[in-house]
């Protein structure tokens, strides 16, 4: 993978995509504008790490100059309009087959987007979000096609059906790959299936009835690398994953993949702190799927919606949403539940409810359930381990129990020899940031930075 750090703000990557150091992006803005750029590069620097919004004169400068209209930079804020420059594949495309696979090329046939979109931040407003996810509710439901059709139909094509249970497989050895190690290092292995599936959905030899088992896998598999450059902090490649996901499982008639994917874009617009967005892609979500639904997909929907309201200021909605997760955990029967749901816990127990209320500044309830769902984790998931230890340290901090705190940090920091996820390391680094001014910190901050320079694990 690439040692360019991530982008973390549009300016960045428009910088990057043409080759301009800070001074180059200055001048640029002084010759356009004539802008006193005397102090060009703090100027530049300020814009990036969002400390300061360049003025009219200067955003028209750097849009003349990559060629965007003066009235979309009048129309939407910065650095909204950024975004525009190299952004989403189409979302307001027809929702067909052919537009599924032809989302699945554009993203797929990268070498790899990993390296290619280092982008962490999102490239989707709230209402753009909310609009894919309403004309995703919106396309009619495909009929699911019985294993034991699919073999007749295919004759002696019993090889190609072979081909479809394995990939199939294959995705669900990355799920749990994932669980043990991390999306970074999973993030390239998704790629190169989602390689295997392009290619096999591009011959005309499949039937009808092997291209929906095969786009059925391909919104399984995208939604897992959307997930993984979503913990790699790739949250632009995640939404592009994400769409695709979307529109492929919708043409293989994968209700359920698609209101997954839908409550992980939920998630990652918390993690940014747009509540309100979150929430409108569950409830679309939990609309879509209906009441006759996995009660299990439901409870983990409404879980979500703890974060949330979390992240919204919502305490009552929070809670509400919680006790109708616990509800329909109770009542869930598991021979309705979707494979990929294996990993999901009661609802109180779930990390993102843990994370919710410590948003809420309710430490107490915090410690107390993100305990009892670490007690109840297997070391199979190793990266949920270290993630939960770092919100109980969150919560601990926020107590003032430092010790304790620092305990679950360093058990966290210890685990994270072994697992790559950026999402984790970035709450730990949140952790320290907060920690007092003094000795502890440094000393934790140092442990860190060893962490961060220790030579990749190699993955057999």
């Amino acid at each position: 993978m690439s040692d360019q750090p991530l982008a973390r703000h549009p300016l960045t990557h428009l910088r990057r995509q043409r080759g301009w150091s800070l001074t180059d992006l200055a001048q640029v803005v002084q010759r356009r504008a004539g802008v006193n750029m005397a102090a060009n590069r703090q100027k530049i620097w300020r814009w990036e790490h969002g400390l300061a919004v360049p003025d009219l004169p200067a955003q028209l400068a750097i849009a003349t100059e990559v060629g965007i209209d003066p009235n979309t930079v009048a129309a939407l804020p910065w650095p909204t309009w950024l975004l525009t420059v190299d952004g989403m594949e189409r979302i307001d495309q027809g929702w067909t087959t052919g537009t599924a696979k032809d989302t699945l090329t554009l993203v797929g046939c990268m070498t790899d987007i990993s390296d290619d979109d280092r982008r962490a931040y999102l490239l989707l407003t709230g209402q753009q979000a909310a609009d894919l996810a309403t004309a995703w509710a919106a396309v009619p439901a495909v009929p699911t096609i019985p294993t034991s059709k699919l073999r007749h139909a295919t004759g002696h094509g019993i090889v190609d059906a072979e081909l479809a249970g394995w990939v199939e497989g294959r995705v669900h050895q990355l799920w749990h790959l994932d669980d043990l190690i991390g999306g970074d290092y999973c993030l390239t292995l998704a790629q190169a299936d989602l390689q295997l599936i392009r290619r096999l959905l591009e011959q005309a030899r499949f039937g009808g009835l092997i291209e929906q088992r095969l786009l059925t896998a391909a919104g399984e598999l995208l939604r897992l690398t959307g997930w993984c450059a979503f913990d790699a902090d790739r949250h632009a490649a995640a939404e592009r994953y994400w769409h695709a996901g979307l529109r492929t499982s919708a043409a293989g008639g994968d209700t359920l993949t698609g209101a997954y994917i839908l409550s992980l874009m939920a998630m990652q617009h918390s993690y940014a702190g747009d509540g309100r967005t979150a929430i409108n892609l569950l409830q679309t979500a939990r609309e879509r799927i209906g009441p006759g639904s996995s009660r299990t997909v439901h409870a983990m929907l409404d879980a979500w919606q703890v974060r949330a309201h979390a992240a919204a200021g919502e305490a009552a909605q929070a809670l509400k949403a919680l006790a109708r997760a616990d509800a329909h955990w109770e009542r869930r029967d598991p021979d309705e539940d979707p494979a990929w749901a294996y990993w999901m816990r009661r609802p109180s127990h779930t990390i993102e409810v843990g994370l919710g209320f410590v948003g809420l500044g309710r430490t107490d309830t915090a410690v107390r359930l993100l305990e009892e769902g670490q007690a109840g984790r297997s070391l199979d998931y190793t990266r949920d381990t270290a993630l939960g230890l770092t919100a109980i340290a969150s919560a601990q901090a926020e107590q003032g129990d430092l010790n304790g705190a620092l305990e679950n940090a360093g058990r966290a920091a210890d685990l994270m020899a072994t697992v790559d996820s950026s999402r984790v390391t970035d709450l730990l680094q949140s952790f320290s940031r907060r920690l007092p001014h003094g000795p502890v910190q440094t000393a934790f901050q140092a442990r860190l930075e060893t962490l961060a320079q220790a030579p990749d694990q190699s993955v057999e």
